[in-house]
C-alpha cells in the first residue's frame, strides 16, 4: 500500500509501524469525510452539479470563504468525488454524478446532519452511561427524524436502496407461497414486502408502521401495482396488537433499533399473533463473533449512538427468539451482510 510517498510491504512491517499505520488511516478517513461535510452543508455539490466553477466563483454562491474553500476543494478532490478542470476551478466527476441521485449519496447525507454526526463525537457519553446523549433530546433517531425531514427523506432513501438487494435475495430464498399472507411489521415505505408480492404472484401482504410512514408506504406499493394486494395499517407493536392468523411475519432490520428488554416486546406481540404453523423471518446483519473486519461490527457502532439497541450476534438474537417463545433456525446469508432467521413458534 501507499503512505504519502511510500510503499509499505505489510508483511514485513514492525508491529509499531502497524499501529501507527492504522491509527493514521483512521483519522484521516475522519479529516476527508469532514472536507465532504463541510461542501455538504454549504450546498458546494449543487453548485458544481450545473458545471465547473472557479473557487471564487463558487465561495461568491455558497456564502463562503475563498481562500478556506480552495483548501476544502483541494482536499476533497483526493478523494475522487471532484477533480481540477483548471487553475482554481473544480468539477464533479463521473462518479459524484452518477451517484448523486443514489443510495450512497443519500446515506452520506444522513450522516452529515449535524445531530447524526455530532452523536459520534458524543460517545464516550454513550461508553459511560450506556446511553446516547441524541436518545436522550429526541427519544432516539425516529423521534429526531420526526423533527427532521430532509434528514428523514435521505435515511429513508438511504434504507429503501440499501436493503434492496437482501430484500430481493430474502423473496428467492423462502417459499413464500405456503405462507399464504404475510406481515411486514415496521415496514417502513414496503421495500421487503414489495420484493416478496413481486417475487409471489399468490401471497397477500400487511405493512404495519407508525403514521409517519403511511403516506410513503402508500404511494410505493401503488407506484408498484401493489396497492391492491397489500393492505397498510397504522401500529405500533409496543401498544398496538399485530394483525393476527398470518403465515408468515417479517421483522427486517427491526430489532435492532432496541434493546433486549424492548427487542422482547416486539418479539412477544408477534408470537401472540402468529398461529403455531406460522413462520417468523428475523433479517439482520448479524455481527461476527471474532476479530475479523466486518461492516456489521462497524455498523453497530453509528447504531449505539442513536438507537437504544444495536447489532447482535447469532447467538444473542437466538437468544432472544428463544425467550419470546420461538424455536429459531440457524441463519442463512441473503445478500451483503444481511441474513435471515427462520424461527418457529415454540410448542
Amino acid at each position: 500500500m501507499i503512505v504519502g510517498a511510500m510503499t509499505v510491504d505489510r508483511a514485513t512491517e514492525a508491529p509499531a509501524a502497524a499501529g501507527a499505520r492504522i491509527l493514521l488511516e483512521t483519522t484521516r478517513a475522519t479529516w476527508r469525510f469532514t472536507a465532504i461535510r463541510g461542501l455538504l452543508s454549504i450546498g458546494a455539490f449543487e453548485q458544481l452539479a450545473t458545471g465547473p466553477l472557479t473557487t471564487g466563483e463558487l465561495a461568491e454562491r455558497c456564502g463562503a470563504n475563498a481562500e478556506i474553500l480552495r483548501r476544502v476543494l483541494r482536499c476533497a478532490a483526493a478523494t475522487g468525488l471532484l477533480r481540477s478542470a483548471g487553475p482554481q476551478r473544480y468539477e464533479l466527476t463521473d462518479a459524484c454524478r452518477a451517484s448523486m441521485d443514489g443510495w450512497a449519496f443519500a446515506g452520506l447525507l444522513f450522516n452529515a446532519d449535524p445531530e447524526i454526526w455530532n452523536a459520534l463525537g458524543e460517545i464516550t457519553e454513550t461508553i459511560r452511561t450506556g446511553t446516547a446523549p441524541l436518545i436522550d433530546r429526541y427519544g432516539g433517531l425516529y423521534g429526531y427524524l420526526a423533527t427532521q425531514p430532509e434528514t428523514a427523506a435521505g435515511f429513508d432513501a438511504l434504507v429503501k436502496n440499501n436493503h434492496a438487494p437482501a430484500a430481493s435475495a430474502l423473496a428467492q430464498a423462502i417459499d413464500f407461497g405456503a405462507l399464504g399472507t404475510v406481515v411486514d411489521v415496521g415496514g417502513g415505505h414496503g421495500g421487503f414486502i414489495t420484493a416478496i408480492l413481486q417475487a409471489h404472484r399468490g401471497v397477500r401482504g400487511i405493512l404495519t408502521e407508525l403514521d409517519r410512514a403511511l403516506p410513503g408506504a402508500r404511494a410505493h406499493l401503488a407506484a408498484n401495482g401493489l396497492a391492491d394486494r397489500c393492505d397498510v395499517v397504522a401500529c405500533d407493536f409496543f401498544t398496538d396488537p399485530l394483525p393476527p392468523g398470518a403465515g408468515g411475519y417479517l421483522l427486517a432490520h427491526v430489532i435492532h433499533n432496541w434493546d433486549d428488554k424492548q427487542a422482547l416486546a416486539i418479539l412477544r406481540a408477534v408470537r401472540s399473533a402468529i398461529p403455531d404453523n406460522g413462520r417468523l423471518l428475523l433479517v439482520e446483519a448479524i455481527i461476527p463473533d471474532d476479530d475479523s473486519p466486518h461492516l456489521a461490527k462497524d455498523l453497530d457502532i453509528r447504531l449505539l449512538t442513536i438507537v437504544p439497541g444495536g447489532g447482535r450476534t447469532e447467538p444473542e438474537y437466538a437468544r432472544l427468539l428463544a425467550e419470546a417463545g420461538f424455536r429459531p433456525e440457524p441463519a442463512a446469508g441473503l445478500a451483503g451482510i444481511d441474513s435471515v432467521m427462520v424461527a418457529i413458534p415454540a410448542s
